[in-house]
């Protein structure tokens, strides 16, 4: 298995970011439950709640967005240790699947390619700069280890039509909302902290959150 340490930067791509959605509203309740952690030091708690995502109207305005999965709703002010599991960006169809990917820093990402074409996956992020070459469904999967926090949008250099994010963390505690913008993250370790959500093409949203074991909370954020 080719394992690929980023070096520099290789190539330009436009602006990824500017898009006709944003995160206008998100909607926190924090239910917290009483359920020691596998330490014992301190009890845990979860996290559920909703994000509500608005789109441009044709003719100005906004109005909610049908489908509002896909949201990565996260939680920073602590660290966990990356998980040994190695996570896996499929190249498909000529699209890469999942196209957002949130994981831990220092996890492993392997980009297996299942099209019978040739696919030559990159970025220029300066978070991780790579360029695994070409290669399509009978070669070997490449892998790249994420190090550095923060979104690192990929392409692929013969498909410009082709893009994946992979959202690098601080610890496990996260989730991506479904459809209906829903979404639940467990075992939070007891203290302050600040819940995000960051989806593509629209502004990051974050609240200070206080986890109290065994006391229910509420958070609103517009």
């Amino acid at each position: 298995m080719k394992s690929t340490v980023v070096k520099r930067m290789r190539r330009t791509r436009p602006n990824a970011f500017l898009s006709p959605y944003r995160i206008a509203s998100i909607v926190i309740l924090l239910i917290l439950l009483s359920v020691p952690n596998t330490h014992g030091a301190q009890n845990t708690g979860s996290v559920t709640g909703k994000t509500t995502v608005y789109e441009k109207k044709f003719f100005g305005g906004l109005k909610q967005k049908k489908d509002m999965s896909k949201t990565v709703v996260y939680i920073t002010g602590f660290k966990t240790k990356a998980p040994a599991k190695i996570m896996a960006i499929i190249q498909k169809n000529k699209r890469f699947v999942p196209y957002i990917l949130p994981l831990v820093a220092g996890q492993r990402v392997r980009f297996p390619n299942q099209d019978k074409i040739y696919h030559n996956v990159f970025s220029i992020s300066p978070l991780a700069t790579f360029d695994l070459g070409l290669y399509k469904d009978v070669d070997p999967a490449r892998t790249v280890m994420f190090e550095n926090y923060g979104v690192v949008p990929i392409y692929c250099n013969i498909h410009p039509n082709m893009i994946a994010y992979a959202v690098v963390l601080e610890n496990t505690a996260f989730a991506l909302t479904d459809k209906q913008g829903d979404f639940r993250i467990d075992d939070l370790p007891a203290g302050t902290y600040t819940i995000n959500a960051w989806r593509p093409k629209a502004k990051r949203v974050n609240q200070e959150i206080v986890i109290r074991a065994g006391q229910p909370s509420e958070v609103h954020m517009e």
